[in-house]
């Protein structure tokens, strides 16, 4: 799911004067102060990264903290229901190894007796 977001902001000075332009993407370093350090998922959410700044701006760490919430929202609901999911798949796992152990006790049981009976018979 794309997430529309602003873009980052970049300062520089020159001659005096603070100029500011828009960036290609959100530096590391302020994606880790919100919260988002893994870079592929933010990635696949639609947010721009730059692997190459290492500023930290105020701005784009307050742009970036909703952003931040439904990014989180949505990863630890996910994990609700997967902890779920498998709970669920593993409870099933064992009941029906439980069975198979069963039917190969079975079996080889009855192997056994009919060996012996063959044996007998002759």
């Amino acid at each position: 799911m794309k997430i529309q977001v602003d873009g980052p902001i970049i300062k520089h000075w020159k001659s005096g004067i603070e100029i500011v332009r828009g960036g290609r993407g959100y530096s590391k370093a302020e994606l880790d102060q919100v919260g988002l350090s893994d870079l592929r998922n933010v990635r696949n959410h639609g947010i721009p990264v730059d692997p190459l700044r290492k500023t930290n701006y105020p701005e784009n760490v307050e742009r970036l903290r909703g952003v931040a919430k439904t990014i989180i929202d949505l990863r630890d609901s996910k994990t609700k229901t997967k902890n779920l999911h498998s709970k669920k798949k593993t409870d099933t796992k064992k009941k029906t190894d439980t069975k198979k152990k069963t039917d190969t006790k079975k079996k080889t049981s009855m192997t056994k007796n009919k060996k012996l009976t063959n044996q007998s018979s002759e």
